[in-house]
């Protein structure tokens, strides 16, 4: 997907962070541009609190040692060959798992209003899917709906050309305010100038993560 030059930095708050909190829930959007990616290690303190740490390699494609502590226990146990022992180690290295989450910078359609909606890795991939079959992404409607059913958590969908309006004078004012707002000092993480991040196996896409924050 194209990616829109920065311009100068202007005012943004956490309420332009969108996300579906309930069942229920659904969002109508307009991509405007790449994706960010954000990668975290998430565990509990003895006092009971939240420790959360940035992940390297996923923020920065650099060495992480949290995630080297994943691939030592789970590779130990994949050498016995032993599936008990693997199963075990599974749950060994759970603490040392990384989460994702993903960041698009988009127009809400409901308000009309730019905004960036931070969502999972699935919804990237049905994003993926629709550009690999020729779907112009940045020109589409697309709509997301929290369902909480086990296994299809979000209900992703694109909206059918017909029922495609066109931005409005409104949207398209908020289209250039984008163009002055750099995301990468926004949103931690990485840009996906690929479309194509490599996130290894002991990456948990945690679907509802920060409801637990």
């Amino acid at each position: 997907m194209p990616y829109v030059d920065f311009g100068e930095k202007v005012n943004f708050n956490s309420s332009q962070f969108l996300k579906l909190k309930s069942k229920g829930d659904s969002i109508k959007f307009r991509i405007l541009g790449r994706p960010f990616i954000d990668g975290k290690h998430f565990s509990k303190t003895p006092e009971g609190e939240w420790d959360i740490k940035a992940c390297p390699r996923i923020n920065e494609h650099g060495k992480c040692g949290l995630c080297d502590q994943f691939f030592s226990i789970i590779m130990k146990a994949k050498k016995t060959g032993d599936k008990t022992l693997i199963e075990q180690s599974k749950k060994e290295a759970e603490p040392f798992k990384s989460t994702v989450s993903v960041y698009y910078p988009i127009i809400n359609r409901a308000t009309e209003e730019f905004g960036v909606f931070q969502t999972t890795m699935g919804i990237r991939e049905e994003i993926e899917a629709e550009a690999a079959l020729g779907t112009k992404v940045l020109e589409s409607d697309f709509t997301v709906m929290r369902t909480e059913v086990p296994g299809k958590y979000y209900r992703f969908s694109k909206v059918d050309s017909a029922e495609t309006s066109p931005l409005t004078e409104k949207e398209l004012a908020q289209v250039e305010k984008f163009k002055t707002i750099k995301l990468d000092e926004i949103v931690s993480g990485t840009a996906d100038d690929d479309s194509n991040v490599a996130i290894e196996a002991n990456t948990e896409v945690v679907e509802d993560y920060a409801a637990e924050i």
